[in-house]
């Protein structure tokens, strides 16, 4: 073999290699979101979280923003054991520290024959809107915990106009979705603007 084509044939494996990477971290997730009918409009901004979303400043915010859950808003301590906990019977996510809770939130997770997952999983990517046509549904302020887009919390469902779907939301706390998390919109957009990547979820009966 020439020195050509030993060059030739490395420049071709290096090519390989650097698109197996794009394809692994960029192409599939976003494959993966089509398949599955999701629309995504996001910047990439929206994709990651800024530095200032740390444990210690989330949990501070929980305890001003959802006091009514939280009958003790003076936190105090270290906030580095910060996850999330679904309650599928229930029908609550709570944001824990530890052993204790600092917000509570009403959700709807999945129905029978659509089980949401049960296991402990972690935030992954994120956006601020989604439509399927499939179930001509949508919801704001999705942040995935499994499958980069497949398993979601999220608002509840809206029309393709972002319009809240009066009957969907007033199922709010019962067992209804495809899978995914449903939340009010303003529990939604708390965890996409406060809860950082690889964020712990545990979901559990």
């Amino acid at each position: 073999m020439s020195r050509r084509e030993v060059i030739v044939l490395i420049l071709v494996l290096l090519a390989v290699t650097i698109a197996g990477f794009l394809f692994g971290r960029v192409v599939l997730p976003r494959l993966v979101l089509r398949i599955m009918d999701l629309e995504l409009e996001s910047s990439g901004a929206e994709w990651g979280i800024t530095a200032d979303h740390n444990p210690v400043a989330l949990a501070r915010e929980a305890a001003d923003v959802n006091p009514s859950t939280n009958p003790d808003t003076r936190l105090t301590g270290d906030f580095a054991d910060i996850f999330i906990e679904v309650d599928v019977t229930e029908q609550l996510v709570r944001i824990m520290n530890g052993e204790k809770a600092i917000k509570q939130m009403v959700a709807s997770t999945g129905r029978e024959g659509h089980e949401t997952p049960l296991g402990t999983f972690e935030i992954q990517n994120r956006g601020t809107w989604f439509y399927s046509e499939k179930y001509k549904q949508g919801a704001k302020y999705w942040v995935s915990f499994k499958g980069w887009g497949v398993y979601l919390f999220h608002s509840v469902a809206m029309d393709k106009d972002r319009q809240v779907i009066q009957e969907e939301a007033e199922k709010l706390g019962q067992p209804v979705s495809h899978g995914c998390v449903r939340l009010s919109t303003e529990d939604a957009k708390w965890i996409h603007d406060n809860i950082p990547e690889k964020t712990r979820v545990v979901i559990r009966k």
